[in-house]
């Protein structure tokens, strides 16, 4: 066999990219020089085809491809909003919530506590303690007590922040 010359070779439009400086060989023609006359010779039936047959795309098909990649990143966008929106109500209520209940448990407490105290000096002092000691039983109660509602405070406090709203934007801009 053979080889074929490739200076006397024509290649056809490549179909996936006309601008491609070498076409794969399926698509090269050679010309077999036979007494003078050319002739070009095609690839045997065997070899496989690397030609691809892309679709041919009009005009109205590109703009609606456009249109639809247009109405997804407004749809992208408005999702976005409504994440933001739903991020600062839930900040707007905390607050709230955290405001009211702390209103509701300052006069609910206030009351009860000081009839609570007032109940447990009297015990305290008909069981025969010091009147000293009484007030200090009450003050480390008393203590304790707050320290539980300022913990209780502060854990609803940490809703307020607004750390998951800056998360949501960064990861967007990022």
């Amino acid at each position: 066999m053979k080889a074929p010359d490739f200076r006397t070779s024509q290649f056809i439009v490549c179909n996936e990219n006309p601008f491609r400086l070498t076409p794969p060989s399926a698509q090269a023609n050679f010309r077999a020089q036979v007494k003078g006359d050319h002739t070009t010779k095609t690839p045997p039936k065997d070899q496989p085809s690397t030609q691809q047959n892309y679709p041919d795309p009009s005009f109205s098909d590109i703009f609606t491809a456009f249109k639809e990649a247009f109405n997804q990143r407004k749809a992208q966008g408005l999702a976005f909003l409504e994440l933001t929106n739903s991020e600062l109500m839930l900040i707007k209520k905390s607050f709230f919530v955290t405001i009211f209940a702390c209103l509701a448990a300052f006069a609910v407490g206030t009351v009860c506590w000081l009839i609570l105290n007032i109940a447990i000096g009297a015990l305290l002092h008909n069981m025969g303690l010091h009147y000293v000691a009484v007030p200090l039983i009450l003050l480390v109660l008393n203590s304790i007590a707050a320290f539980g509602f300022f913990k209780l405070a502060q854990n609803a406090f940490n809703y307020l922040s607004f750390s998951r709203l800056i998360q949501t934007w960064r990861k967007v801009f990022e």
